[in-house]
């Protein structure tokens, strides 16, 4: 006969009973992907959560922090039976977000775990808000802002490269990089302060001075090797930006719909139809790639036209890889172009492409790829080549840690800025008081990665785009 007596969890252990005080209003949401699923997580957190979940539970044996137990869920309100249920229950600050925190592992059909929900709403919870259980880890102090943004970055993985670029980030190594730079600047201000605050030991001033010179050089030269990091964990994270440029009915539109697999792009015959610019990720190989398809590159009287080569030109410019597009048919004019607009943005990040190779007579020129998307021919080679590009960016990732996020770089860049500030006032005399000045600068730079900060928008734009329940 089963046991049906509920039990309080208070009984055996509470958050005041740890001297842990949290004030965050209860929050439900569902953890796992909506639709139907064998099994849905239902994650729980926030002041009084446990006590809030405990009457909505008809448990089978006493609860045990950090251990799961199969349970009832009812509905109080009506006495109905929603679903059998495994209930795991974790008291602050022992818990991913540092509050007392439950996650109810129920069965994945969308009416149970609407109705939990529901339920849940109607006794004391509020929806959680996108990101705001891995903002409270945050602000709890149960991780820092790059670890935290590493965890969405894991959660939207979708290929190795983004995995790797995710888990630096998550498991703490990059943040544990930068608070050690952070660290050593803060010491070096330390050794400004006291010729700050004992100037008449005039001995010791050049020694000191010296000292903090070299300890600063040491900082710049790792910023140095992060900031160059950043193009090849920008392709790791983001993915290697390919922009597809050639002039009109060059088959561009038809190559960006053949390597996704299925139809993005339109498709004609009359010249033109591309003016503005496509992007769509595609995995090729298991890499992944962001196509660019661009509006046709030639001269023309139309504004809106002209508006849209001029874009195209700058994507090429911006771009990891060019695929410069000429048909088998084309012109010597066209082909001229091709070679005018890899002489203007770089001969190794172009890669040329005859399109139309299943035309008759067809004879591939040196330096070029041939490939017809009608025959399916030639895309295999070209596959091989935009996977060799990615696996150059990513190869040059060793073990050391490496920026990804565009957010990271923008401060490095500001930090060595700053320090780049310090050396010239070194060099033109300038007051302690004004080198420390430009110190204190960089290590706000680098705080600004890790969170220590009190800008509220700064959060506000890293959690935001995390999805409901994370």
């Amino acid at each position: 006969m089963k046991d049906k007596r509920k039990h309080n969890l208070s009984d055996s252990y509470s958050p005041a009973s740890a001297g842990f005080s949290v004030m965050a209003e209860p929050i439900a949401a569902l953890s796992t992907a909506p639709g139907a699923a064998a099994i849905a997580v239902i994650r729980l957190s926030g002041a009084g959560s446990i006590e809030l979940l405990e009457p909505m539970l008809e448990r089978r044996s006493h609860p045990v922090a950090r251990m799961m137990a199969m349970a009832r869920f009812n509905d109080p309100a009506t006495g109905d039976l929603i679903d059998e249920l495994m209930v795991a229950v974790f008291v602050g600050p022992h818990s991913f977000t540092g509050e007392d925190s439950a996650e109810l592992f129920c069965h994945g059909g969308p009416y149970i775990v609407q109705r939990i929900l529901q339920t849940l709403f109607a006794n004391g919870f509020r929806q959680a808000e996108p990101g705001e259980y891995t903002r409270r880890a945050f602000l709890n102090g149960k991780m820092d802002l790059s670890s935290a943004e590493g965890v969405k970055q894991l959660v939207e993985a979708s290929t190795h490269q983004q995995w790797i670029a995710a888990r630096q980030l998550a498991t703490g190594r990059f943040s544990e990089t930068i608070e050690e730079l952070r660290s050593r600047l803060i010491g070096t201000l330390a050794f400004l302060a006291a010729r700050i605050d004992f100037p008449d030991e005039g001995d010791t001033q050049d020694v000191a001075l010296e000292t903090v010179v070299h300890k600063v050089r040491g900082v710049a030269a790792q910023l140095q090797k992060l900031e160059a990091s950043y193009e090849s964990g920008r392709v790791a994270a983001q993915g290697l930006m390919v922009a597809i440029i050639g002039q009109p009915n060059m088959g561009k539109s038809t190559l960006m719909n053949t390597l996704l697999g299925h139809d993005r792009a339109i498709v004609s015959e009359q010249a033109g139809t591309t003016r503005d610019y496509l992007e769509e990720p595609c995995r090729i190989r298991g890499r992944l790639i962001r196509l660019i398809d661009t509006a046709g590159v030639r001269e023309t009287e139309d504004s809106i036209e002209r508006q849209g080569v001029t874009k195209a030109l700058q994507l090429a410019e911006q771009a990891d890889l060019v695929l410069l597009l000429v048909g088998m048919d084309a012109s010597a004019e066209a082909y001229a172009e091709v070679e005018n607009i890899a002489q203007k943005i770089g001969q190794k990040k172009c890669l040329r492409i005859q399109t139309k190779a299943d035309l008759a007579k067809a004879k591939v020129r040196t330096g070029y790829v041939g490939i017809s998307c009608l025959k399916d021919h030639g895309l295999d080679q070209l596959e091989a080549e935009l996977v060799k590009r990615v696996d150059g960016y990513i190869g040059q990732l060793n073990d050391q840690p490496f920026v990804s996020s565009a957010r990271h770089h923008q401060a490095i860049q500001e930090a060595k800025a700053d320090l780049d500030k310090f050396f010239v006032g070194v060099k033109e005399g300038a007051y302690d008081e004004m080198l420390a000045f430009e110190l204190q600068n960089a290590t706000r730079s680098l705080g600004g990665i890790l969170g220590v900060v009190d800008v509220e928008d700064i959060l506000d734009k890293v959690f935001h785009e995390f999805c409901v329940g994370k």
